[in-house]
């Protein structure tokens, strides 16, 4: 009878694998990594911070890595940008170039319309070839009105077709205040942005290619041309002159129009923490400068950074069925970063883990392939979310295999594959 009932069960078995995704049994959580750290632990925006003194409509601070936000005012309200417009621009150039749609190298025709762009420039002539890379260049050094338009039409076929494209990547960052009409930031009816959206444009651009901020901290740089008269050069000057001014500037971008007045998405880094600081509508320079400034000193005279090593500990074991590898191995990817508030003690032992498992997992799996990810939370608030990765191959187990498997635990035997400990199990770092 006994055998009769095993016959029965591993005939259903097999007719599961074969038409069903491949089910897990999720074991424990995480216990946090990196124990010995010890450090301060962020909260909501200090009420202190209403004695910034600032003025202008539109303002906010944000922590680079974490979006979480330390300050704002007026930071949904929708305002002109002017040229901090442009961050969308070299974001979707540098999106382009990772994407293999261009190279840095890309040699761009300068049209009539881009030519014909006033304000600041950066000398283009109509005609003229210049790659693709000196036209960001002009348009972080020199905020060249020309170089934006110039990198529209290459990137998006026509300046109407990458406004389409900024608009579209504005929606997927979650600008909701943000509509643009042009690629340069000049005054034009509903065209507008807020420092919210402008914070996290900027975001983007610095966690994703941050090497950008090697154009944005440069102070001056001849730009060679290519004129109808014969080879030339402009002397490109940054117009943000508080990378000579404030301790660990790295950008990003300033704005100017009559309209919008004076704006800044202010970028800075000390240590391990990164912020950005965004004024709009300032009524002069001055002002813009002062509170950019008093926005930045608050960040960084109140909050820390924390940084727990994570990358490629083990999170969790999955109990596969009907594969070749019935316990694998889970990988966490990347580290956790946690905003710290001084002055209060954080114990990483004590952050809260959640795992997350795609559903269903279908094999075959590769090592590094994505199967979830794990949240980590300080009380309820969510401070970081990591992917999880396999952390071995697994494939689907033969017929023979599942047999053993499925036959084994009936009659009470261990797999003997179960025996032999997976080569990556023995270097996976202890949590």
């Amino acid at each position: 009878m006994r055998k009769t009932i095993a016959c029965v069960l591993i005939a259903a078995f097999w007719l599961t694998y074969i038409f069903l995704p491949v089910p897990f049994l999720a074991n424990s959580t995480i216990e946090a990594a990196a124990e010995e750290a010890e450090n301060n632990t962020a909260s909501d925006p200090d009420p202190a911070a209403s004695s910034l003194g600032i003025t202008s409509p539109g303002a906010i601070l944000m922590e680079a890595r974490t979006g979480q936000i330390l300050y704002e005012q007026g930071s949904h309200k929708q305002l002109r940008p002017a040229s901090v417009t442009k961050i969308m621009t070299i974001l979707l150039a540098y999106e382009a170039v990772r994407d293999g749609k261009a190279t840095m190298d890309d040699m761009v025709t300068v049209s009539d319309n881009a030519a014909g762009y006033g304000g600041s420039t950066i000398l283009l002539e109509s005609g003229e070839q210049i790659t693709l890379k000196n036209l960001i260049k002009g348009m972080c050094i020199a905020s060249g009105n020309d170089a934006a338009i110039a990198t529209a039409e290459y990137i998006g076929g026509s300046q109407d077709g990458f406004v389409a494209l900024m608009n579209q990547r504005a929606q997927e960052l979650g600008m909701n205040d943000t509509h643009f009409v042009n690629p340069c930031g000049l005054d034009a009816d509903g065209h507008v942005t807020s420092a919210h959206d402008i914070a996290l444009m900027s975001r983007e651009l610095l966690n994703h290619f941050p090497e950008v901020t090697e154009y944005t901290t440069t102070w001056h740089e001849m730009m060679p041309h290519v004129w109808r008269s014969g080879p030339g050069e402009t002397d490109m000057a940054n117009t943000n002159k508080m990378i000579q001014s404030y301790e660990g500037m790295t950008g990003l971008k300033t704005g100017f129009t009559r309209l919008a007045k004076y704006s800044l998405s202010g970028t800075a880094t000390r240590g391990d923490l990164s912020l950005i600081a965004v004024i709009m509508g300032a009524e002069t320079k001055e002002i813009r400068t002062n509170e950019v400034t008093a926005l930045l000193n608050y960040g960084f005279g109140n909050y820390g950074f924390l940084n727990i090593e994570t990358d490629g500990t083990q999170a969790d074991t999955l109990t596969l069925s009907g594969s070749n590898v019935e316990q694998l191995p889970v990988l966490i990817q990347g580290n956790v970063g946690v905003l710290t508030s001084k002055g209060q003690a954080l114990d990483p032992a004590s952050l809260q883990t959640e795992i997350l498992y795609n559903e269903p997992v279908s094999l075959p799996l590769k090592t590094g392939d994505p199967i979830g990810e794990i949240i980590y939370r300080s009380e309820t608030q969510e401070i970081a979310r990591l992917p999880l990765v396999a952390g071995c191959d697994a494939e689907r187990a033969g017929f023979i295999r599942i047999l053993s498997q499925l036959t084994g635990r009936l009659l009470g035997r261990p797999d003997r594959q179960d025996q032999t400990p997976s080569p990556v199990d023995e270097t996976l770092p202890e949590n």
